[in-house]
């Protein structure tokens, strides 16, 4: 498994900007959140949608983060770029068995999508987790399907 941690005060301040009040839900984050750019032109990866019904039919909630219509940005490669998930603190705190739920219908997903192929299967997405004390972290993963599980135990890690 092959990620990265850094702070992210970008998305802290933009979040504040937009009057975000954090809840019990996951959201998707837009690729250009850090842009100053309305929230009608913020960009999601098109794979959101496919996440978004595969939660679904799992009873697991997760919105865009503003009720604007997405713009989907295509990427055509044999890696698969996903969204960037946002972990809220009040999920963390209060529902953090849907962390791992979450990650493992990814990577059921992952494993359907990619059902057939022979080559490496490259996956690259981000959380942004909020924590209190802290403020926002990005975890960028770049890896394997199977590496996909081990970031809960990193997550888990980010909530103390």
């Amino acid at each position: 498994m092959n990620y990265q941690i850094e702070h992210y005060q970008e998305v802290e301040n933009k979040l504040k900007q937009l009057n975000f009040g954090s809840n019990n839900t996951l959201f998707f984050i837009p690729e250009n959140i850090t842009e100053n750019v309305d929230s009608s032109s913020y960009i999601y990866s098109e794979t959101t949608t496919d996440i978004k019904k595969s939660f679904k039919s799992e009873n697991v909630l997760v919105e865009y983060l503003t009720k604007d219509k997405p713009l989907l940005r295509t990427r055509k490669s044999a890696d698969w770029f996903g969204p960037t998930l946002f972990i809220t603190y009040s999920l963390l705190s209060e529902n953090s068995t849907l962390i791992g739920i979450s990650l493992n219908l990814i990577s059921s997903y992952l494993y359907d999508h990619f059902k057939g192929t022979v080559e490496a299967k490259k996956i690259k997405f981000e959380i942004i987790i909020e924590n209190k004390k802290d403020g926002y972290k990005k975890i960028n993963y770049d890896g394997s399907i199977e590496g996909i599980k081990e970031l809960e135990n990193v997550i888990k890690e980010l909530k103390k």
